[in-house]
């Protein structure tokens, strides 16, 4: 199940608007994010103006987000040494304090691959010696745990769930040099959140609102004043590790395997911020339905969220091998969690990248499936279909679903692949391996 990424709710320009007005981003900005490259927003806060790289199909694509400029004109007053931001896209709220504050080493973590290349990009291109851009899934992947933070700032994503706000101060906390503060800005539907999750934590006269603007508000949390205080359990580097359910698992959702087919009917446990779209189940229903009916030996499945098109192949063939590529470790880590509790995880191998053809490492595949995001854009889908060509053995096949009104883009590709069915606004594409790869 693919993961729809975290555009931001709460932008009021349209899309043709952005596409139009916004600026182009730098020749710089092709060479470190391919076709994800979208745009160049400049975010003015300390007393510094800098010129950021966007790309698609993350949050906050056409303005530097409200939050964002809300938490940067209220941080700490004591100059850090130290900082980490937690969750920071294409770098929009921790360059700025980096920049600001040069002596201070600025860790950035993200659990996106496309928004920790973004942000490694722009610190470069601003010269920003004192930024590291690292992926983590919270807190579980910082590469020193020992190490602490003067501030931890964090925008809090607004469908990551009540448990992960409460742990994302809980930990935070506990991560804090002598006299540290954690910052977070939340929309203001997120507000009793925070302050039941403080009451739950025993923290609640500690957590302090430092400002409520119009749709946000600023919350801070200092360190403990006890040399003794309990540190908050950290979570284990291993995919799948306990402890990470209690925090991020929201709900089942049922995985659509069609009628008629040998496998059991299985359920999936669907991670806080992934795929909103009520269409999904159906649209996966649609897409299995048109899957091969002899058994391949290797399959890759592409943007597969925390299930999807990977486990639908493990359960509809016993036999085969997958390997599964997606970009963002939230849902990689609840891909490996579900095959785990389905016995299939023997027979998969998960990959985080930004594309089919890194996931692939040079090997070929019997099938090869995989959705498009349209939010992504018509240049990343481009890619990814002609990567999932070039990657089929000889006879090979591979299916791709996107939304309908893809179909012009996928047609312009020219990555040869055909159109197949249609149906509900989603359509399959079908391509079968070049000639090249025929003759091999």
């Amino acid at each position: 199940m693919s993961a729809q990424r975290r555009a931001n709710p709460r932008e009021h320009h349209s899309k043709a608007a952005a596409t139009s007005d916004l600026a182009r981003p730098s020749r710089e900005a092709w060479a470190a994010l391919g076709p994800y490259a979208r745009t160049r927003l400049t975010v003015h806060a300390l007393g510094k103006s800098l010129a950021l790289d966007v790309p698609g199909d993350v949050f906050s694509t056409q303005r530097i987000d409200e939050g964002t400029q809300l938490l940067l004109s209220h941080l700490p007053a004591a100059e850090p040494t130290r900082l980490l931001d937690l969750g920071c896209g294409y770098g929009a709220l921790g360059l700025p304090v980096a920049a600001r504050f040069p002596s201070c080493r600025a860790l950035l973590v993200d659990r996106d691959l496309l928004a920790v290349a973004a942000s490694a990009h722009n610190a470069r291109a601003l010269g920003l010696v004192n930024v590291e851009a690292r992926p983590s899934l919270g807190f579980r992947d910082l590469p020193d745990a020992n190490e602490r933070f003067d501030w931890l700032l964090c925008n809090v994503p607004a469908r990551i769930g009540a448990t992960a706000i409460g742990h994302f101060l809980l930990e935070g906390r506990a991560l804090l040099s002598p006299g540290g503060e954690v910052r977070v800005v939340v929309i203001r539907d997120l507000v009793p959140v925070v302050r039941a999750a403080a009451v739950a934590r025993g923290f609640a006269d500690e957590v302090r609102e430092i400002v409520h603007g119009p749709r946000h508000s600023v919350f801070a949390l200092e360190a403990s004043k006890s040399a003794a205080a309990d540190r908050a359990p950290t979570l284990s580097a291993a995919p799948g590790a306990d402890g990470i359910d209690s925090i991020y698992a929201r709900d089942e959702s049922p995985l659509p395997i069609p009628h008629g087919s040998h496998a059991p009917s299985i359920s999936l446990v669907r991670p806080h911020d992934a795929s909103e779209d009520p269409r999904h189940a159906e649209a996966l229903a649609f897409f299995f339905s048109a899957f091969p009916r002899t058994a391949p030996a290797r399959v890759l499945a592409f943007r597969c969220g925390f299930g999807g098109a990977a486990l639908a192949s493990l359960a509809l063939w016993p036999g085969a091998h997958v390997v599964a590529q997606e970009r963002d470790l939230l849902d990689a880590t609840f891909l490996v969690r579900n095959a785990r509790a389905l016995s299939m995880h023997q027979r998969l191998d998960a990959r985080t990248t930004l594309f089919p053809g890194e996931a692939a490492a040079k090997q070929v595949f019997d099938l090869v499936v995989g959705e498009l995001s349209s939010s992504a854009g018509d240049l990343v889908a481009a890619r990814e279909l002609k990567e999932a060509r070039a990657m089929l053995a000889p006879r090979g096949q591979a299916f791709v679903l996107a939304p309908q009104k893809m179909n012009e883009a996928i047609a312009r590709a020219n990555a040869g692949f055909s159109l197949l069915l249609e149906r509900g606004g989603f359509a399959i594409w079908r391509a079968g391996a070049s000639a090249a790869s025929a003759r091999t």
